[in-house]
């Protein structure tokens, strides 16, 4: 019984740490560029009175001949589930930071010529775990519109890729 407990505190501890030790990627969005476009929505669920907010960053990708006749970006998003659905299924909350600007200096900050320059697969590649669609990083958008007073907003956002046969 002993040895059961042991095993289940590695496993525990394996998984906290190997959590910790993602790579964190911080992306600059500026909506100013015709690649990159931005919405947010409040969710309003009546039947539990809450409200959530959802943002959505998308940001086209190199271009190139598209023959998908639709824009065929990438998609970056955060989106507060209710906490019920946290407690059923499991996971956590996508994080909010507000940080200060110099923050950031010591980083490599992903921008607009990141994604106009690197071709897809390579950009898929930056935030997914190798032969897998499985997200490997964690991802922050800095929006320029939230910068303020020497204050940034970081927002938590999961990648999404459009796909291609």
């Amino acid at each position: 019984m002993k040895k059961i407990y042991i095993s289940i505190l590695i496993l525990i501890f394996y998984q906290n740490g190997y959590s910790q030790l993602k790579d964190t990627i911080y992306i600059y969005f500026d909506s100013i560029h015709s690649n990159m476009k931005k919405s947010s929505s409040v969710i309003r669920r009546v039947v539990k009175e809450d409200e959530r907010m959802a943002y959505s960053y998308y940001i086209g990708e190199k271009a190139h001949n598209n023959d998908y006749g639709y824009d065929t970006g990438y998609t970056f998003y955060q989106y507060n589930r209710p906490e019920n659905a946290i407690k059923k299924f499991g996971g956590k909350q996508p994080l909010t930071i507000e940080k200060d600007i110099c923050y950031l200096k010591k980083y490599k900050i992903l921008d607009t010529n990141f994604f106009k320059e690197t071709e897809y697969i390579k950009v898929c590649k930056t935030f997914e775990a190798e032969d897998s669609w499985d997200q490997d990083v964690i991802i922050f958008v800095i929006d320029k519109d939230e910068i303020k007073n020497g204050k940034m907003i970081l927002r938590e956002v999961t990648f999404s890729r459009p796909a291609k046969e």
